[in-house]
């Protein structure tokens, strides 16, 4: 059966956008499907298509995209991570959300419900660091990590991450308890799973689904744990534990390709009524 078109819907452009907007709307192109990522100016006109709103919305754009015979879908990205209900939701066909507890607590009923990983970033790509020493890095904003530069044995980088990532065979994330550990996407998985690392981080609720529960490498996110764990990752490093993390990571470079998520995209457009 034949897509619909589908436009991507954003509000401003940062790396969600990227990742849930641009990236896509390629990717389907390269499919044969007629997608692009848009701006709500750009929606005039546009009739009996697939509109995908990243992360948020306005209800005037939504009324009249449903008047045109449009089908309306939220991808949900992080947001549930700092708000406690969905704006509009009522008004969307189907969510698209990036983990299963997501789906679990914000589900709408009589809307298509769908679960949609984060691929990695094409840009990203395997380690150069190789085996000979364990060199870890943390790659992400400084805000969103509270022990940014205190933890001994890591190198912390806030841009660049395609470039500095490749002299790292171990990356760190470390979620804070509560929504963050919850509801927040899978992207730091993804991303070391991309650059064929290893992980050291927090059993937070992403992380295990991809991961397993017997992944290696977790630790408990107190500075005790992390020094605990940043010492099992040296002790282990290049042997059977460290080459066992390593073939969870290539299962979650493949689960997280993008020819495995847009696989999933189409999926979920299908089921749209």
């Amino acid at each position: 059966m034949k897509t619909r078109p589908v436009f991507f819907v954003k509000y401003y452009d940062k790396g969600s956008t990227v990742m849930g907007a641009d990236q896509i709307a390629a990717g389907l192109r390269e499919r044969g499907v007629d997608a692009r990522s848009v701006y709500p100016v750009d929606l005039a006109g546009v009739r009996d298509a697939i509109l995908v709103f990243i992360k948020t919305s306005q209800v005037h754009h939504l009324l009249l995209a449903r008047a045109r015979r449009n089908r309306t879908v939220l991808d949900v990205q992080d947001t549930v991570v700092f708000k406690r209900r969905i704006k509009n939701r009522r008004l969307f066909d189907g969510l698209i959300f990036k983990n299963r507890r997501q789906l679990q607590d914000f589900a709408q009923p009589g809307a298509v419900n769908g679960l949609i990983y984060h691929q990695w970033d094409p840009r990203y790509r395997p380690n150069e660091a190789g085996d000979r020493e364990l060199r870890i890095g943390y790659f992400g904003l400084q805000r969103s990590l509270p022990q940014w530069g205190e933890i001994p044995g890591v190198a912390f980088f806030g841009g660049d991450y395609f470039r500095h990532a490749l002299a790292f065979n171990c990356h760190l994330s470390l979620r804070e308890p509560g929504r963050e550990f919850l509801y927040k996407p899978n992207c730091k998985v993804s991303t070391a799973a991309a650059c064929l690392a290893n992980l050291i981080t927090t059993r937070d609720e992403s992380t295990v689904e991809l991961l397993g529960e017997d992944y290696p490498f977790y630790v408990d996110g107190t500075p005790a744990g992390i020094a605990a764990g940043l010492d099992a990752a040296r002790a282990a490093f290049g042997g059977p534990e460290w080459r066992r993390g390593l073939e969870r990571m290539r299962a979650v470079r493949e689960r997280t390709a993008m020819e495995r998520i847009l696989d999933d995209y189409l999926d979920f457009f299908r089921a749209l009524p």
